[in-house]
């Protein structure tokens, strides 16, 4: 068995040279063209014998028939006889017969009656006198060809006459002795010589195929030998600079796999695979992973394009890397690694760095130096950071759960007002198990109908009237109950929902409001517009749509715009309201204060109102410093011939302040709490005042 087992693994191995298989497949080749002709020769030939025995017994035939006519009509058949006799003493004719018009035997040769052939009906016989059509079949050994007797037209008899079929066989044998020659010769000469030829021809190639099977297991020989002469010598010399070539490329893919190119940081794949090896695979390691993200990038992309963007990243991923080699590596037991994670977004690892409040200390260091001016020229540009930051291995025993707590703990930093860094706990965990819930629920809400329309009444600080209201969302879901608006917004906003969800609040105030103007009140309603809905390129034509639909006048709906959105990109927020605004619909500036909006931006946009944040309004009795600004706000408003409305209203004392210092309109606790439709239409046709209430508190 052994001797077999090595013989066949030496004729694998032989099987394995160039030569050899070129040779094995010119002989495959040959043999197969030659047996492709011998084949077509053999048929041509047996078609030509076979004709030929089909047109000699067809003469036959007819001679018969010719012959026979009269004498069948006759009833004579005796001078028939000779015939059919002299017939079948021919070589190739085996037996003549003629039948009636029914098919039976009348006649036959003599050597057909020593076979003792009874003169029975024959079926094929009657088929060709009723059909007056010939017919030939053939097997192995005989052809029988059968011709219809006509008189004047008419099928008095058959005439069959069966032929021999040995030609057939001679013309085998001598294919087949052809074919046995043929291969003789190739075996013999053909083959020997093939061999010796392809062996001249491709001397060499086994070495680049080793060669080749190397580079394919990774192994690239640079320095192979060049040993043959023509074309395998050039393909060696072609080889062997192809492998030069892609030892120098490898190196480069490697280095484009694994390094930003933007900001020549490492990237996503080589930041998982450092933190693999770093985390997953040293059970004992411990230190820290940071997770960066810069706040409002998109809006510097936005706004001066991603070429200004990408020069940004760079020089914000080196300020990035330096500072963390600063303020962090003399705290880690070995060097940080530092890479770019996803568009705006970076993470570090430092590895032995545990102490909690050092990280957080250091990181708002970090952050804030981050923050601080870049040069893209001609610009000058700002960018913040949020940050978060998960220990290991008490917040993850992998990687991806380390990453994951920093990616929470900086999603924090950004709810918490941005620019700052959060450290990961598990009350950030519950919060997030917690947003995943509401998230979840949401996408139902509009089609379940949990989503429902609340009124918070607006007063004139003067009459003490109630001259509209604002319409505020309320989600009350069968699970979670009543969520507040700030927990469940946020994730609308992110999740896409809030373009319906705002929609449904325009329409669905449009509604109500119409029903009470129709009982003869003179009201006016304010909604919110959600920042991201700004982002649509339908917002104008959907609102306006809206709008036309609900039949509401529009000199009585007041559209709130929150600062923030419009500073974002002020442009394009001008080019979404303007046509909405020329149909007469208000404009109100929302939780004025709070932004970084101009006088210059606020004077030049087409806003009715303005509305001072809730946050002044609060703090109003202890802070001189909020009472002067929302002092300031009044008198600006003014100057600008702007209508103000104080929102969060909940003391006498601030109600009286406002009034005193001029300010339009209210809302607040002091009067009533968002209440739904029923109740804030009985506030209306009630007439409820500020006035009363407040004597109710009293």
């Amino acid at each position: 068995m052994k001797k077999i087992g090595a013989f066949f693994r030496r004729m694998q191995a032989a099987y394995g040279r160039v030569f050899i298989r070129s040779t094995a497949y010119l002989t495959v080749l040959m043999i197969s063209f030659s047996l492709i002709m011998a084949f077509i020769n053999y048929r041509d030939e047996m078609q030509a014998v076979e004709d030929g025995i089909e047109r000699a017994a067809r003469g036959h035939a007819k001679l018969i028939a010719a012959l026979a006519a009269d004498k069948i009509e006759q009833n004579d058949f005796a001078p028939l006889q000779p015939l059919l006799n002299a017939l079948a003493s021919e070589p190739e004719v085996v037996a003549a017969k003629i039948f009636s018009a029914s098919g039976n035997m009348i006649a036959f040769d003599s050597s057909s009656r020593e076979t003792g052939v009874s003169p029975a009906s024959d079926p094929i016989a009657l088929r060709v006198v009723g059909s007056r059509e010939p017919v030939s079949r053939r097997n192995a050994d005989f052809t029988d060809y059968y011709l219809p007797v006509l008189r004047e037209g008419e099928a008095v008899g058959a005439v069959l006459v069966k032929m021999s079929n040995g030609e057939l066989q001679a013309v085998r044998g001598d294919v087949l002795l052809q074919v046995l020659v043929l291969f003789g010769i190739l075996i013999v000469a053909v083959v020997p010589l093939g061999t010796y030829m392809m062996y001249r021809s491709t001397r060499g190639i086994s070495r680049v195929t080793q060669a080749a099977n190397e580079a394919a297991q990774g192994f690239l020989d640079p320095n192979m030998v060049v040993d043959a002469n023509g074309e395998v010598g050039e393909l060696q010399e072609a080889f062997k600079a192809m492998a030069v070539n892609l030892r120098k490329t490898i190196k480069h893919i490697e280095y484009l796999a694994h390094v930003d190119g933007v900001t020549g940081l490492p990237n996503r794949l080589k930041f998982e695979n450092t933190a693999i090896q770093l985390i997953d695979l040293s059970p004992r390691a411990e230190g820290a992973v940071l997770f960066i993200d810069l706040d409002r990038f998109k809006m510097i992309n936005d706004m001066h394009g991603h070429a200004v963007g990408d020069e940004l990243l760079k020089h914000v991923a080196e300020r990035i890397r330096s500072l963390v080699a600063e303020y962090f590596e003399p705290h880690t037991t070995s060097a940080p690694f530092v890479a770019r994670f996803a568009g705006d977004e970076f993470v570090a690892v430092l590895p032995g760095m545990t102490d909690a409040g050092k990280l957080v200390e250091l990181s708002e260091i970090v952050i804030e130096k981050i923050g601080r001016p870049v040069r893209v020229d001609p610009l000058s540009l700002i960018v913040r950071a949020s940050m978060g930051i998960a220990l290991y291995p008490q917040d993850g025993q992998v990687a991806d759960d380390v990453l994951r707590c920093a990616d929470m703990a900086m999603y924090r930093s950004k709810e918490d007002g941005r620019d700052q860094a959060t450290i990961f706990n598990e009350k950030i965990r519950e919060q997030a198990l917690e947003r995943q819930k509401i998230e979840r629920h949401l996408m139902s809400a509009l089609d379940n109908n949990e989503l429902r329309v609340f009124y918070q009444p607006k007063i004139d600080l003067v009459s003490g009237n109630i001259i509209g209201s604002e319409a505020l969302l309320r989600w009350t879901n069968p699970e979670l109950g009543n969520v507040p608006p700030f927990k469940f917004v946020p994730i609308a906003e992110e999740c896409g929902l809030m373009t319906p969800i705002g929609e449904f609040v325009l329409r669905q105030s449009l509604e109500d409001m119409n029903r009470l103007l129709a009982e003869g009140h003179d009201l006016k309603i304010a909604v919110n517009v959600a920042p991201v809905q700004f982002q649509s390129v339908y917002f104008t034509d959907r609102t306006l749509g809206i709008l036309g639909e609900s039949g509401f006048p529009l000199d009585r709906l007041e559209l709130e715009i929150t600062e923030s959105s419009v500073m974002d990109d002020p442009a394009r927020v001008m080019d979404q309201i303007m046509p909405i605004k020329e149909e007469g619909v208000l404009l109100a500036i929302d939780d004025f204060g709070t932004g970084y909006s101009s006088l210059n931006t606020l004077a030049t946009m087409p806003f009715d109102t303005i509305k001072i944040d809730r946050s002044f309004i609060r703090d109003m009795a202890a802070d001189e410093n909020q009472r002067a600004i929302v002092q300031l706000i009044l008198m600006m408003a003014r100057q600008l011939k702007m209508k103000t409305v104080a929102e969060g209203i909940e003391t006498p004392l601030q109600f009286d302040q406002l009034r005193t210092w001029g300010a339009s309109y209210a809302q607040g606790y002091l009067w009533s709490p968002p209440v739904e439709y029923a109740a804030f239409a009985g506030m209306v046709r009630n007439g409820l005042s500020p006035s009363a209430t407040m004597d109710a508190t009293a």
